[in-house]
Formats: structure tokens, C-alpha cells, sequence
């Protein structure tokens, strides 16, 4: 038998590779994070009593698995370790080389030969494995159970494997053409999913809608049997097509999450990287998702890119906040062994992540500023608690990339930071700009999620009378919260808190993220003396 072992970025990721591998060829499986104790992996390694470990390698454990390999070889040197994975595939011969306590390296797809491989170990090498003809020869990843112990964690899936585009930066830019499977199949495992009641699938396709008609296929399926299970999958909006974007804009509130790749709006740029530019289509897409707000958009972006100056850069950024998404991530380019980009005049770590450290057009002190940048990005848009904030301070500057750069001269979000510091820190910096309606703003923001007073609200002792009046108010719970109106008074408290912020007051229901503007009932409540 064999162990497969799957080091994660985090404790809430799963690994579908070693599973896949599990699948085709038996064996156990042992996962851990890169926040574990090298030591405390190589123990757990060893208590399994497997002789054969087989390790899946990306960019962000290669480093860790190399430290536990160490380990297991001063440990036992007659184990037999094997590498597999994209971080170990487009450098087996060097990395065999230089590292001695590795046994055997697998390039490509180890769902063809694994089970062989492991019951017969060859000599100590590199061995290049084909591609897998046919996808519907591999069994379904998860055993029977599996998906419901892995309660709270997120499970990845694939319907396909390559992607038509050749996108420069992309590991997928090294090979050609898309495989799928059966649609039947997929129809098949996707209700495993769905009969387990997994709370979120992240698909693995490179391009969801590679096949537009198989994709709007699939959205209707889901449509009509899930009850609970949300899909995430990466798409190239500019290439979706009409029925694919009506089927997602009828979808059920929180069905579905659509990653878009943008990486950059500008010409010159997307040209360098083997891209089209389409940003105008793109954007017709966006808008058009958008009219189902239920629909969780995530667009991203990627600093350092061959041809793009910080300048250029910045309206890339001003142009993808401008469509509103809901999460706007700012990644930095990794050069990827096996990957085409040309990167003339530009400098990488050597060691991985393989990062940018300068580019043909951008310095390292530029990117580290757009760390900074995306630092703040992560934690004041991403989050989603300060959506009224951002659109108060918005008025403020002549576009959103200088709003980023005066909160990031005010404070150093790189740092660690509670989520109530992040509100005195963003408090304090709207107080320097001398507007009250900014101020109000991160009160609304505040209230809307919490029930606590922080330190830059007071107390508002006269709000108290008013408060215990409203609750009272049956009328007003039918109108504006009809689920409390089986509620009594006490039990409504709990739920709600009031505040005047300006000229208005608002009950805020925290648990849900919601307002009600309330002032012209208590206006009248006011003057016709129905306060008690």
C-alpha cells in the first residue's frame, strides 16, 4: 500500500488530487496545512506504518514538503518517497538531482499508470505519465461518507481538464485542448454533492464555460436539483454566451460564485500575455450578472505583468472597481516553469513562489507599494463591512486607486488586525477629512453588523425610551420585519438595536447585515407623544 499526503494552504482546503490518485490505485491519505509542524507531519507520517509516501507539490508547500522529506529520510532511509504535482513537473530532473532524499519524481497525469507504479516501485528517477484519454475512467474522487466529515471544509471537483486559451502566465498555456467528461457523469457526481448537503463546490475547470452549451446545461441541472449546495467555477465572461448569462441571472440568491480573470485592461499588456482585448464585452457581462445580485462575482487582477506601468496599472484597478464586484482580488505574477510568458527586463524570485520582483516597467519599491494596496483592498472592500464607508469616501478623491493609497499612508494594513481596530482605523481616518458624513458612514458600517458599542460611538442613554417604545410598535413590525411579529418586546431587543446617525434613526438587525430607516415613524412617535 501507499500513503498520498496533500499539504494544504490552509486547514479548510481540501486536496482533490490525492484523491483522484486514492481512487485509481487504493492507499490511505493523510492531510495537513502549511501552518502544521514539519515535525509534527513527519510523525503522523510514520504512525501510518506505510512505506511508500507520495506527496502532491504546488507552489505554496514544495517548501515544507522538502523539510518533511528530510525528516523521513534521516528518520528511515529505506522509505520510499515520490513527488508528484505542477511545482515538481517542468523541473523533475534538476530538483532529483539536487535533492537526495527523493525517490522518484511523476510528471503529468498519475491517474494512468499510479496503481502500477506503486505495486511494482521502479528504480530511483523521473517518470513521465500520459494523459488520461478518457476522464470518465476515473472514479469519483470522495468515498462513500467522506463529504459529510468534511463538514465546514471547502471540496473541489472537476468536469474537465485543459482550457482552449493560452493565456502566457497559465501552466495550462503548455497543452492543448480541453477533455471532458461525460455530461451524464458529471450530472451523476454532481448530486453526490448535492445529496450530502455540501455547503460550497469550488469546480477546478480552467475555463467553466469553455463549451458554453455544456455549461448553460449544467447551470440548469443544478438549478433544479440543489437545495443548499453552492458552486463556485472560473469563467471568461467576454465568451459567455446569452443563454449561459440568462440561466445564471435566474438563478436562486447564493447558487453560484463566478471567478473572472481580468488581469489587466490595458491594450499593450494583454497582448504581451496572449490575450484579447475585450474589456468593453467584459464589462456588458459584469453588468448583465449583475442584475442577480444573488450572484457572487470575484474579478482579478495581476500586478507586474510585462508591459504595465504602475500608472497603467492604476487604471486597470480603477477600471475593474468601477464595475462593482464583490470580491476584487490584486494578485502578483509568478513565473511558472513550463509556462511561455516572455519576461525581458523583468526579475523573479528563484525560489517559490517564483514572484515578481521588478518588471519591464515597474520597480520593486512600486510593487511593494501595491502590497501595501492590496493589503488594504483585501481588508476594507473585500470584507464587505464597509460598503457605505467606501461610497462616502469615494467623493472624496479623484479615483478609488488614490483612496487606497492615503488609507495605506494612514495606517499599515500588511499588519495583523481585529476587526474592531479595523474600525477605529478606518473611523480615524475618515475624521481627518473633516467630513461628519464620512464618520456617520463607519457608524452605519459598524452598526449594521454589530450590537456593541465601539470607542468611537457614545452611549446614547435618551435613545433607550424610544427603543423600548418601538419594540412595542406592532405596526411597525408588521410593515418592516414581519418574521418578529410573533416576537415578544424582550425577544425583539435582542435582535435589534437602535441609533440615530445624523438626521436619521435606524433599527439595524446585526445578525442579517440590515437597516431599516425608521425616522418617520419615530418622528411621529415623537411628536404625537407615543413614547413611553
Amino acid at each position: 500500500m501507499a500513503l498520498f499526503v496533500a499539504i494544504n494552504a490552509k486547514y479548510v482546503h481540501t486536496s482533490l488530487s490525492v484523491r483522484l490518485l486514492r481512487a485509481v490505485a487504493g492507499g490511505e491519505l493523510l492531510e495537513r496545512s502549511i501552518n502544521d509542524s514539519v515535525f509534527s507531519v513527519a510523525a503522523d507520517i510514520v504512525k501510518t506504518g506505510e512505506r511508500h509516501i507520495l506527496f502532491s507539490c504546488y507552489l505554496w508547500n514544495i517548501a515544507f514538503v522538502l523539510k518533511v522529506c528530510d525528516i523521513l529520510k534521516k528518520a528511515d532511509s529505506e522509505l520510499l518517497i515520490t513527488l508528484g504535482g505542477p511545482e515538481v513537473s517542468h523541473r523533475a530532473e534538476v530538483l532529483l538531482e539536487a535533492e537526495k532524499n527523493i525517490d522518484h519524481i511523476i510528471c503529468g497525469e498519475g491517474e494512468t499508470k499510479i496503481a502500477e507504479f506503486i505495486k511494482n516501485p521502479p528504480p530511483r528517477g523521473v517518470y513521465r505519465f500520459d494523459a488520461v484519454d478518457d476522464l470518465d475512467t476515473i472514479p469519483f474522487a470522495y468515498l462513500p461518507g467522506e463529504l459529510e466529515q468534511l463538514s465546514g471544509r471547502l471540496i473541489y471537483y472537476e468536469t474537465s481538464r485543459g482550457c482552449p486559451y493560452r493565456c502566457a502566465f497559465c501552466l495550462s498555456a503548455a497543452t492543448d485542448g480541453v477533455r471532458y467528461k461525460s455530461i451524464d457523469l458529471v450530472k451523476k457526481e454532481l448530486m453526490q454533492f448535492i445529496k450530502a448537503g455540501v455547503p460550497l463546490v469550488k469546480l477546478v475547470d480552467r475555463t467553466f464555460n469553455a463549451d458554453n452549451r455544456r455549461a448553460c446545461e449544467l447551470v440548469e441541472f443544478i438549478k433544479e436539483h440543489s437545495k443548499s449546495t453552492s458552486f463556485h467555477f472560473e469563467v471568461k465572461a467576454e465568451a459567455m454566451s446569452d443563454a449561459l448569462i440568462d440561466a445564471l441571472v435566474t438563478a436562486p440568491e447564493g447558487m453560484f460564485q463566478l471567478e473572472i480573470g481580468v488581469q489587466s485592461t490595458n491594450p499593450d499588456t494583454l497582448a504581451r500575455i496572449n490575450r484579447k482585448n475585450q474589456f468593453d464585452r467584459l464589462c456588458e457581462v459584469v453588468k448583465r450578472l449583475q442584475k442577480n445580485p444573488g450572484i457572487h462575482l470575484h474579478l482579478d487582477l495581476i500586478a507586474g505583468l510585462p508591459g504595465e506601468s504602475l500608472q497603467e496599472f492604476q487604471k486597470s484597478f480603477c477600471d475593474i472597481y468601477a464595475l462593482s464586484p464583490d470580491d476584487l482580488q490584486l494578485g502578483f505574477l509568478k513565473k511558472l516553469s513550463g509556462t511561455p510568458i516572455k519576461t525581458e527586463g523583468s526579475a523573479f524570485s528563484e525560489f517559490a513562489p517564483y514572484e515578481v520582483i521588478h518588471s519591464d516597467r515597474m520597480s520593486y519599491r512600486e510593487l511593494i507599494h501595491l502590497k501595501d494596496i492590496s493589503a488594504a483592498l483585501e481588508r476594507i472592500y473585500n470584507s464587505g463591512i464597509f460598503k457605505k464607508t467606501l461610497f462616502a469616501l469615494g467623493q472624496h478623491f479623484t479615483d478609488c486607486f488614490s483612496m487606497f493609497e492615503a488609507l495605506c499612508a494612514f495606517h499599515d494594513f500588511t499588519q495583523a488586525i481585529s476587526q474592531k481596530h479595523l474600525y477605529e482605523v478606518v473611523y480615524a481616518f475618515c475624521s481627518t477629512l473633516g467630513d461628519e458624513n464620512l464618520t456617520d458612514a463607519v457608524i452605519y458600517d459598524y452598526c449594521l453588523r454589530n450590537r456593541d458599542i465601539p470607542s468611537f460611538m457614545q452611549n446614547r442613554p435618551d435613545l433607550h425610551e424610544l427603543f423600548f417604545s418601538l419594540l412595542h410598535q406592532e405596526e411597525l413590525f408588521v410593515t418592516i420585519l414581519p418574521h418578529m411579529t410573533n416576537k415578544k418586546p424582550v425577544e425583539r431587543h435582542k435582535y435589534l438595536r437602535l441609533e440615530k446617525i445624523g438626521d436619521c434613526y435606524y433599527l439595524f438587525e446585526p445578525a442579517f447585515g440590515r437597516a431599516y430607516d425608521i425616522t418617520k415613524e419615530t418622528e411621529r412617535m415623537l411628536s404625537d407623544g407615543t413614547v413611553f
